[in-house]
């Protein structure tokens, strides 16, 4: 059966495929403004947090970091977050 993923996708285009998909993009929090950055390839999403304080605990004293993020979903996913915090999926909004 056949199952498409990131890696069948164009690399000229990084952005999913169907809705639903997540691409790895890398995130970077703004101390000033506490926004987010998220950017994949030519794309970049500014973004908050629905909970800050968890997700900044899990990005504290680290610069950019490479995250599977789903643009449809507003969810980023942080590997190794779950050991700092508890969580590593974050919701986010606009």
């Amino acid at each position: 059966m056949y199952s498409p993923s990131l890696a069948t996708a164009s690399p000229a285009n990084p952005l999913p495929r169907f809705a639903g998909d997540w691409i790895t993009a890398w995130l970077d929090l703004d101390k000033d403004t506490s926004l987010l950055h998220v950017g994949s390839g030519p794309d970049e999403w500014v973004l908050e947090a629905l909970a800050p304080h968890k997700l900044s605990a899990a990005l504290a004293g680290r610069g950019p970091v490479e995250v599977q993020f789903n643009p449809e979903l507003l969810v980023v996913l942080v590997p190794g977050a779950h050991e700092l915090v508890g969580d590593s999926f974050f919701r986010l909004r606009a």
